[in-house]
């Protein structure tokens, strides 16, 4: 197998407050792959110019070829990348409050499923064809974030952006618990759980559950803590918390998943 990764990550306040990175993967498989990909947190638009790419996911009985252009948006259970020959993805990755921003869509809309991307915005074609038109990825880049400014420019949740970012992206948001996150936000437990599931794909509850998920993933990889440290850096209660809410988000108890570690989290081979 032969890959090449390219990616951008955002340095000014407005972007970092929904958008995590702009990547490119290029890639070749003699024979088949199986690409695992575990819930991650992020919604994201990509640009398909692979040879052929199957999709699968499991829970949803789903199987489908992947369109030129797809949103994928939050998943809360692992989907399944069949791949052979040549692979180009070009990505836009967002936090969960992305879609949101850039489509005016709920995000819940898109939760554990792959959607078409001129379905949603007709737009996407056109950049599609504008992206692959250029080698450079600086380039490409480029293209991207004048795009997304002039989406953005013309959303009216502009304002709201910054706010909904230092709410749900806070760095002590483990420790908080639903009244804590109230508190925080002054407003009612009802008003913040239509928020949560607009913006963020689920209510208040199931997100704070989730993101201990994706800190103890984060973990997994980019630390040295036993999986019980592991467990309670990460928000939950007891070891036995820990290993069956991560189970059910990735079909793995956690030492499983440490023995399958590659350098991309959240990313398994076969």
């Amino acid at each position: 197998m032969i890959r090449t990764t390219d990616t951008y990550y955002p340095t000014s306040g407005l972007e970092r407050c929904f958008l995590k990175s702009i990547w490119r993967l290029q890639a070749f498989y003699q024979h088949h792959q199986m690409e695992v990909i575990l819930p991650k947190g992020t919604v994201e638009v990509i640009f398909n110019l692979s040879d052929h790419i199957t999709y699968t996911n499991p829970g949803a009985d789903v199987r489908m070829n992947l369109p030129c252009c797809f949103i994928n948006g939050i998943n809360f259970k692992p989907l399944q990348l069949i791949k052979t020959g040549q692979q180009i993805f070009l990505g836009i990755q967002f936090n969960a409050l992305g879609l949101k921003v850039v489509f005016d869509i709920p995000a819940r809309e898109f939760n554990n499923t792959v959607v078409e991307g001129s379905l949603v915005c007709k737009a996407l074609t056109d950049l599609y064809y504008q992206l692959f038109s250029e080698k450079s990825f600086d380039r490409q880049v480029e293209i991207i974030r004048k795009w997304l400014c002039q989406k953005i420019s013309t959303s009216k949740h502009l304002t709201e952006i910054q706010k909904l970012h230092d709410w749900f992206y806070c760095q002590n948001v483990n420790a908080l618990t639903v009244k804590e996150f109230c508190n925080k936000a002054c407003i009612s437990d009802r008003q913040l759980r239509r928020i949560s599931t607009d913006w963020i794909g689920m209510n208040t509850e199931k997100f704070l559950l989730y993101n201990k998920y994706l800190s103890a993933l984060h973990l997994l990889h980019h630390t040295d803590l036993t999986l019980t440290q592991i467990g309670l850096e990460a928000g939950f209660y007891d070891q036995s918390h820990f290993i069956r809410e991560f189970k059910f988000y990735t079909g793995l108890i956690p030492k499983e998943y440490q023995a399958s570690v590659t350098g991309l989290p959240g990313h398994i081979f076969h």
